[in-house]
């Protein structure tokens, strides 16, 4: 079921690396990128000026991925309360523009997670953080996502949050674990098509278990993609979020690596 009536836009990734700014949305733009979605990793809220003048120039509507470094779902309360800091000191920079939905992780680094009575204090910390998210984002007109990586599990998904389904993340996951991972994205997005507000797209390879690759230079199953993204969930939001070049990942993809990817990508929606 589509969350809007309106058209999927897509987009892709914009971090600290992409100095500078003005010249790379330019680029991106001409490509034909709709939107971008900006990660707030250090030393980004705080050094925004420049940041903030060309979102404001480039007249597009960004999105914003929290940063890496907070654990949102840390038991440790100490941890818990710095993480919150930071997250509130991003939602109030993000709420200056007219955000289409902020992005994080539910991180926790927690090696005894796994014990029941410590994931509780986990999950209670992330809905206190979640609930806090929704109701500045509700206010100031944009969604709260939650985006699957390694520490995720279905029992993170809780209050008023949608979900960014990144799909390197799950077929990474669900490999590692020795699953047919269409499978098991498919019965996810049965189960999830409703929150699903945003998708990651990008390929994967198994052999060397790494992601964030240019479209065609991995495994990615693309009648799966086509399905995904035209009759199961339709996101309102595709991303393409592209970070490397090869499976070596040593050398950053390149903007023609990017626009070969969205060329593959644009047929699909």
């Amino acid at each position: 079921m589509r969350l809007s009536n309106k058209p999927t836009k897509i987009g892709t990734s914009f971090w600290f690396g992409h100095r500078p700014f003005r010249e790379k949305i330019e680029e991106f733009l001409g490509i034909g990128f709709e939107y971008f979605e900006i990660a707030l990793d250090f030393p980004f809220p705080e050094k925004n000026e420049e940041l903030k003048e060309v979102i404001k120039e480039s007249g597009i509507n960004p999105a914003f991925h929290a940063p890496l470094d907070i654990l949102l779902a840390s038991p440790r309360e100490e941890i818990f309360k710095a993480s919150m800091k930071v997250l509130e000191k991003c939602l109030k920079f993000v709420e200056k523009f007219e955000t289409l939905y902020f992005n994080f992780h539910a991180s926790h680094l927690t090696s005894t997670f796994l014990f029941p009575e410590i994931c509780e204090i986990g999950i209670k910390n992330l809905e206190k953080a979640i609930n806090f998210a929704v109701k500045i984002g509700k206010n100031a007109g944009f969604e709260v996502c939650l985006e699957n990586n390694t520490l995720f599990g279905e029992e993170l998904i809780v209050g008023d949050v949608k979900i960014t389904l990144d799909l390197g993340h799950f077929a990474i996951e669900a490999k590692r674990w020795g699953k047919d991972y269409i499978r098991e994205l498919i019965d996810f997005c049965n189960k999830y098509a409703n929150r699903i507000l945003v998708m990651h797209v990008h390929d994967f390879s198994f052999a060397s278990m790494c992601d964030h690759l240019p479209l065609g230079k991995g495994e990615i199953d693309f009648k799966t993609l086509k399905y995904l993204l035209k009759e199961k969930v339709i996101p309102k939001y595709v991303l393409l979020e592209i970070f490397w070049k090869d499976t070596e990942n040593k050398v950053f993809a390149s903007s023609f690596d990017l626009k070969k990817s969205f060329e593959l990508l644009k047929p699909l929606i």
